[in-house]
């Protein structure tokens, strides 16, 4: 006799709700053990500036496999460590971006200066040891009036340019824009502005403006006194696979799941993607947390 089975049940939502029940080490053990295919992870990254408060935060919502076969062949195969050498590689300079947004915020100076023809840098070397004297100017400046050195961050466009230059974030406490010009010395028609943030993305705009740079050095350089982004957080139950299908195929879904998951966020923006060799989809989103006004500087 041909033995029944019992299939006469709703299995769709019955190993939905298996799933959503599942603690973090159980979903780890399911993949190791190879009785699941793929897991969406989510790593979340938050910035936050230390002169407002306010929080951008990041996640992206990628599949984890349970075969390295099924894992999509790409250049970059691993995240990386930021890379001051490669500037173009989107991963440093979103490490950049979000160092900027956490360092720099309203009253500060972002600045371009060059170098007239009379001082023009022979070399990417002497260019740069022009920069530093310059910053080692600000901070005996600085030091005069009781302040600690100056955070900074600062880009040499050299390559490919008949007018070298740099890009400079800075801190705006205790030196004026005219002082400023002044101790640069170098250039008859520097550029210095202040910081003005953006209620939602902070600095983003800026940041991603002086990184995209296809003819410079492809170098930044940070003071050491920046407050550095804190390690990603990740997790495999954040959002389920059924749950980013629909994400990934209807916007408004995307926000309110979005929301749902990072409470007291506020939605701005993301990406989705879709990777034919497997099906499957890559969420990339960004949120905001309004800080108190006023919020007290950390140290």
């Amino acid at each position: 006799m041909k033995k029944k089975l019992y299939d006469n049940y709703d299995y769709e939502e019955a190993y939905q709700k298996q799933m959503a029940n599942l603690e973090e080490w159980e979903m780890e053990k399911l993949m190791k053990d190879g009785k699941v295919e793929c897991l969406y992870r989510t790593t979340t990254t938050k910035s936050e500036n230390i002169k407002s408060g306010t929080i951008l935060l990041e996640a992206q919502v990628y599949p984890s496999f349970k075969d390295k076969k099924d894992v999509p062949v790409t250049k970059q195969k691993r995240e990386t460590r930021p890379s001051q050498k490669n500037l173009n590689d989107k991963n440093a300079r979103r490490y950049l971006i979000r160092l900027a947004n956490i360092n720099f915020g309203k009253g500060d100076i972002w600045a371009t200066f060059g170098w007239n023809d009379d001082c023009l840098p022979d070399s990417e070397e002497r260019a740069r040891k022009d920069i530093q004297n310059f910053i080692k100017r600000i901070n005996r400046r600085r030091k005069k009036t009781g302040l600690e050195n100056a955070k900074y961050i600062y880009i040499l466009a050299m390559d490919g340019y008949k007018r070298p230059h740099f890009h400079i974030l800075l801190s705006g406490d205790g030196v004026d824009r005219d002082e400023l010009e002044e101790l640069w010395g170098k250039c008859d028609r520097p550029n210095t502005r202040r910081i003005k943030p953006d209620d939602d993305f902070l600095i983003t705009g800026l940041a991603t403006y002086i990184t995209q740079n296809p003819h410079g050095t492809k170098r930044w350089c940070p003071s050491k006194n920046l407050q550095k982004p804190p390690e990603p957080s990740r997790s495999y139950s954040k959002f389920r696979k059924a749950g980013v299908e629909r994400m990934a195929k209807d916007f408004e879904e995307l926000k309110a799941q979005m929301e749902k998951a990072y409470p007291g966020y506020k939605f701005l923006d993301a990406e989705v993607k879709y990777n034919g060799y497997n099906a499957a989809f890559y969420i990339y989103a960004r949120m905001v947390k309004a800080g108190a006004k006023g919020a007290r500087q950390r140290k």
